[in-house]
């Protein structure tokens, strides 16, 4: 009986060490990491990890989104051992359509996320990725340099990384250039928001009908003109996009915004700006092309005209007054990140390193295969177009090269300079820096106060800022009802959290 037991001991000994041997964590992935060559320490091979990789999208769901997906998987399955599933999903339904899968427990690797990075991060959306860069994305850091990608850490942490595009923003007027050149607009004299008015009162006097200025159909006139960096929602920020100093203040009571408000005032009794700004449904394209503005203040970058040239239908030209500013909220406002419910953070983390690393598969990210949707232009290896018969109504594929990792590696659209991308490079390296860089504002101490004073700002900004209403009157009005909301309290914990991060940061 006692041999017998030795026997079975010796067994169940030797389950264990087999048992030990297979090294799995609570999430059932291997504790030395999955390995490129798809093998196990025991030699066996593994089935591919498929990530799913859900995303927004403004258009329907491309008919050809199979095949594309099909190419990038045999590239992915060689290289990683991983395929892809791509879910676009309508931007409308896009947060809640995320938040049910997670909460459900549905699979979900990877998020495109468009302006609500930090959101994700406070509600547990995203797996701490930063932990585990260097093992399994090395090539994200190599390509965005240290400050870009440490501008998505909170608490020293990276939950996510933006995609490469324009990381900075500059700002100004964007308008017709049939117009400047009818009128002979010297652009070169409007180098301040003051100077806007030289261009309004010339298409005043000669284009009966038109106003100066269309607002954005989202927003005011200002809500992309920034002269603050708004340090996650603009209740409490840096004046001068953050380029002076880590003093945070009320935007709304500064004089700089009392100025621009005044200014916008005697623009619209003046009939420079649209009558009903603050209420039209119509995008800044539809305005102008249809004849109602000249153009519209914007957020820009380098080839800015030639894509709203596109956009309108007819040659825009722009003027910029505000130097190129990087900013916490021009870095993370379209991010790439993996979900906290992903089986395996590595494997998904490894695909994102493809789509910034590897130049085959972020094209067929963006533009789907070469002869069926795009042809390469003669001459030009790095510029495209459409087959013969196909446009971008009937296209097969197509996606967007701003929002998938790394745009700098795709191909360049026949129309756009074929060096736009070298170009966007330079504008992110040599743009300035707000001192806020990398902060990210955690709302959750004051969340009662953030939402009573955006229920202000909703009910007052838009009109504010499109000149429609009576500063004298209003402006007061205003002030006192977010200080009632309780704004200096939210600016006093985002001075308490900045200070923190400072100091942590050796920032001065």
């Amino acid at each position: 009986m006692k041999k017998k037991w030795g026997w079975f001991s010796l067994l169940l000994a030797l389950m264990v060490m087999i048992s030990a041997c297979g090294g799995n964590d609570s999430k059932g992935n291997s504790a030395a990491g999955s390995k490129d060559d798809g093998e196990t320490s025991s030699g066996a091979s593994d089935a591919p990890y498929e990530v799913i990789y859900a995303y927004p999208t403004f258009d329907s769901v491309p008919a050809d989104i199979q095949l594309v997906q099909d190419e990038i998987n045999k590239i992915a399955k060689e290289k990683i051992n991983v395929t892809v599933k791509l879910l676009p999903i309508s931007n409308s339904a896009f947060a809640n359509q995320v938040n049910l899968m997670m909460s459900s427990g549905e699979k979900l690797d990877m998020i495109a996320m468009l302006g609500n990075y930090s959101t994700q991060v406070a509600k547990g959306v995203l797996y701490p990725i930063g932990n585990i860069m260097e093992k399994n994305a090395q090539g994200i850091i190599d390509v965005l340099g240290t400050d870009y990608y440490n501008a998505t850490k909170v608490g020293g942490v990276s939950y996510g990384v933006p995609s490469i595009r324009d990381l900075a923003q500059d700002y100004g007027f964007v308008m017709r250039k049939d117009l400047v050149d009818k009128h002979n607009i010297d652009l070169d004299q409007v180098q301040t928001f003051d100077d806007f008015e030289n261009i309004f009162k010339i298409i005043k006097e000669n284009e009966p009908g038109m106003a100066g200025a269309a607002n954005l159909s989202n927003g005011s006139i200002m809500s992309t003109y920034a002269i603050h960096d708004p340090l996650g929602n603009s209740l409490g920020v840096l004046l001068n996009n953050g380029l002076d100093d880590l003093k945070v203040v009320n935007l709304f009571a500064s004089e700089e915004y009392e100025h621009i408000l005044r200014k916008l005032r005697e623009w619209y009794l003046a009939g420079y700006l649209m009558k009903d700004a603050a209420t039209s449904p119509e995008s800044t394209n539809v305005l102008v092309s249809n004849g109602k503005a000249a153009g519209w203040m914007s957020a820009m970058k380098p080839g800015f005209e030639v894509q709203e040239s596109r956009n309108v239908g007819m040659e825009m030209t722009a003027v910029r007054t505000l130097q190129p500013v990087a900013k916490t909220d021009t870095v993370t406002n379209v991010a790439v990140g993996v979900t906290s419910n992903s089986e395996n953070p590595e494997k998904a983390l490894q695909f994102m390193n493809l789509l910034y690393t590897d130049k085959e598969i972020a094209n067929l990210m963006v533009w789907g295969i070469e002869g069926k949707h795009y042809v390469k232009v003669e001459g030009h290896d790095n510029m495209i177009r459409y087959p013969d018969g196909v446009t971008s109504d009937n296209v097969g594929y197509k996606n967007y090269g701003w929002m998938h990792g790394n745009q700098f590696l795709t191909y360049v659209f026949e129309g756009d300079d074929l060096g736009i991308y070298e170009q966007m490079d330079e504008f992110n390296k040599s743009a300035a820096k707000s001192k806020a860089l990398g902060f990210s504002f955690d709302s959750e101490p004051v969340k009662n106060e953030v939402a009573a004073c955006n229920s202000v700002l909703e009910q007052y900004r838009r009109a504010l800022e499109s000149g429609i209403l009576d500063v004298d009157k209003t402006l007061p009005e205003f002030l006192n009802k977010l200080e009632n909301a309780g704004i200096n309290k939210i600016i006093e914990e985002k001075q308490k959290q900045l200070d923190e991060w400072a100091s942590e940061n050796g920032v001065q």
